[in-house]
C-alpha cells in the first residue's frame, strides 16, 4: 500500500460553486494537504482598483497558485459562465508530468479525456487521494 505524501492541491470550479467546494477543501486540509485555491475565500474588489485591474490580479494569483500544486481537481458538476475553470484545466494539462489532474463530474469535453482520473463525486475523489504519491 502506498504511503500518502502531503500534497499541494488546487481546486478549480465555477466561481458560483465556491460555497459547495469549501467543505471538500476543508476535508483535504484535514487529510494533511495544503489547498492553494485562495479563490474559494475571495475578497471584494478594492475601491481604488478598476474591474479590469482587479480581474488581472485575480487571474495572475490563480495561475500562480495552480502552478504550485501537485494535484489539480477540476469540478464540472455545475456549469461555468466565466470559463476560468476551463483555462485552469488547460494550464494543469499543459504541465504534463509535473501534476496530476482529476475531474469531478462527467467528462463533457474532449480535453476531459486527458485527466489522470475521473470521479462522479467529491466523496469518491477524496477516498482516492490518501493513496496518492506526487509525481517527481
Amino acid at each position: 500500500m502506498a504511503t500518502c505524501i502531503s500534497m499541494k492541491i488546487y481546486c478549480a470550479a465555477s466561481f458560483v460553486s465556491r460555497n459547495r467546494i469549501r467543505p471538500f477543501r476543508d476535508a483535504l486540509w484535514h487529510m494533511g494537504h495544503e489547498v492553494t485555491s485562495s479563490w474559494l475565500d475571495e475578497v471584494a474588489q478594492p475601491a481604488n482598483m478598476t474591474h479590469n485591474e482587479f480581474f488581472k490580479k485575480l487571474a495572475m494569483k490563480d495561475v500562480s497558485e495552480l502552478m504550485q500544486a501537485d494535484l489539480v481537481i477540476v469540478d464540472v458538476l455545475e456549469p461555468s459562465s466565466s470559463g476560468g475553470r476551463d483555462t485552469e484545466l488547460g494550464l494543469a494539462l499543459g504541465s504534463f508530468a509535473k501534476k496530476q489532474v482529476y475531474l469531478v463530474g462527467p467528462a463533457v469535453s474532449v480535453f476531459h479525456q486527458l485527466v489522470d482520473q475521473q470521479f462522479d463525486s467529491w466523496e469518491e475523489c477524496l477516498t482516492a487521494i490518501p493513496n496518492l504519491t506526487t509525481k517527481g
